[in-house]
């Protein structure tokens, strides 16, 4: 639980200084761009949700950009969330049945854990934001210091939970960008691919890998 001082202005001093750059962090992480493509580019990488690195915007998976309150953004994810756990569920009987290839089954499942960390930045988005509320109304005398280290303990619960699920997306892109680098070389031995595939797969797999060691 975050510790606060007793003095609401320095309370309220301290606390903008220490929210704000979390709340301006979670509004626009989705917005992050790797790597970026040039104009014209062949984006042939499969699945097609790491062709913009690991901080594409939910367009990567589909989605429309969220828009609306805060809350509003989270009902978006949370809808979002079920039709990736739909899908991916669905995925493995079309796979068998020969309707959807096993490339567009693993889009599927990694879709689940993109769906799954653009919730976390959400509802931490909502945390920090209500940290921030809190620590106004404690200035106001509307708000106690127990609402203010509940609100701070909310927030430290949710950047957690934002930073797990971060951690569980990069780990997958990663694992995925491997697999994808081994079917491009294996197509490339048989004649069927280009050495410019391989080469971009390589690329990625550099880029994530830098990535992920961060």
């Amino acid at each position: 639980m975050l510790a606060f001082p007793q003095t609401p202005r320095t309370a309220l001093k301290i606390c903008f200084w220490i929210i704000l750059p979390l709340l301006g962090a979670a509004l626009v992480r989705a917005q992050d761009d790797l790597p970026k493509h040039s104009p014209g580019e062949s984006l042939d990488f499969e699945p097609r949700l790491m062709l913009d690195g690991p901080h594409a915007g939910p367009e990567a998976v589909g989605e429309p950009p969220p828009d609306g309150s805060l809350e509003d953004q989270v009902k978006q994810r949370e809808l979002a969330l079920q039709r990736a756990e739909q899908h991916a569920a669905d995925s493995e009987q079309l796979y068998k049945e020969g309707i959807l290839a096993k490339v567009e089954a693993e889009e599927r499942v990694l879709a689940v854990t993109r769906a799954r960390k653009d919730l976390a930045d959400a509802n931490l988005a909502i945390a920090a934001a209500h940290v921030i509320s809190v620590t106004k109304s404690v200035a106001a005398h509307t708000a106690t210091q127990a609402d203010l280290a509940a609100a701070g303990a909310a927030l430290k619960a949710a950047q957690d939970t934002a930073a797990s699920a971060r951690a569980e997306w990069d780990k997958e892109q990663l694992e995925a960008a491997t697999v994808d680098l081994e079917r491009k070389r294996k197509l490339y031995a048989e004649g069927v691919g280009s050495k410019r595939e391989v080469e971009q797969a390589e690329d990625r797999l550099v880029l994530l890998s830098g990535t992920a060691a961060k």
